[in-house]
């Protein structure tokens, strides 16, 4: 039996090279087993036309991309109002004279040429995947718990991507290791370490469900150096093999793990 597909990548870019640096960090690493293969569209029009049969797809724009065959009415990103379609925009800043990019679309990432290694593509990308699961998930402890908190969080989940030290973490936060937790006891929330093996979870549990595969595929594709290293991180969270916690919520179970441990 052949696997599940995965959902594709939509993009709509202009530069040869950027295409090309999109495709290559895309389909050909790590991350072709959650997305993939990448759609390009000639247009704002086809891209539309991709997003509504591709929900759950992100899309990788250029904001600035204009392709005289499309109707006028698909001359901006506005086609974007209203899908559920995240967005990452992949461009050079806009040169002087260049008209406004609209102002009222939400980008999920933003990626600037020039910072844009392979792996920083990727990570945009698998950022963007299910983003609104995150999204609810920060919201949920940005009610319950203090803003220091979801701040703390918020760092960990978006380093969570790959494998990250306590270390790592503490330097993002632009704090010593020792202060960070410090910080975490006063504030009555896990460790970093825990932290990290919480956000890790998540994370690759909220991409095995986005994409439809199964959690060990996910979890190589993120780090991991093999399966048996990720079912030990949750058996030793959760007391029982991935599969078991699937059948008792799976990423469902992992959310409210997290906001009982953060907000109490």
């Amino acid at each position: 039996m052949s696997p599940n597909p995965t959902p594709p990548l939509l993009a709509l870019l202009g530069s040869p090279r950027l295409r090309e640096r999109l495709r290559v960090a895309v389909d050909s690493g790590p991350a072709s087993r959650i997305i993939g293969p990448t759609i390009f569209a000639s247009g704002w029009q086809e891209l539309g036309d991709l997003a509504k049969a591709y929900e759950r797809s992100p899309a990788v724009v250029d904001p600035g991309f204009r392709n005289p065959a499309d109707p006028p009415e698909a001359d901006s990103i506005r086609l974007f109002r209203g899908l559920p379609t995240a967005l990452v925009r992949y461009a050079a800043a806009p040169s002087p004279g260049k008209p406004p990019e609209p102002l009222d679309i939400a980008f999920a990432v933003t990626l600037r040429p020039g910072g844009d290694d392979f792996d920083a593509i990727e990570s945009a990308v698998l950022q963007a995947a299910g983003v609104c699961r995150v999204r609810r998930l920060l919201d949920d402890v940005a009610k319950r718990a203090s803003g220091d908190v979801e701040r703390i969080f918020a760092r960990v989940l978006a380093m969570s991507l790959r494998p990250c030290t306590v270390e790592a973490v503490a330097a993002r936060l632009g704090l010593s290791t020792r202060t960070l937790f410090r910080r975490c006891a006063t504030l009555g929330i896990p460790s970093p370490k825990r932290l990290c093996s919480m956000a890790r979870i998540f994370t690759v549990e909220r991409l095995a469900e986005w994409s439809g595969q199964p959690s060990g595929a996910v979890a190589l594709a993120l780090g991991f150096s093999d399966y048996a290293n990720y079912r030990r991180l949750v058996r030793r969270m959760f007391g029982a093999a991935p599969s078991v916690m699937r059948q008792r919520g799976g990423l469902g179970l992992v959310t409210m793990a997290i906001l009982r441990e953060l907000a109490g």
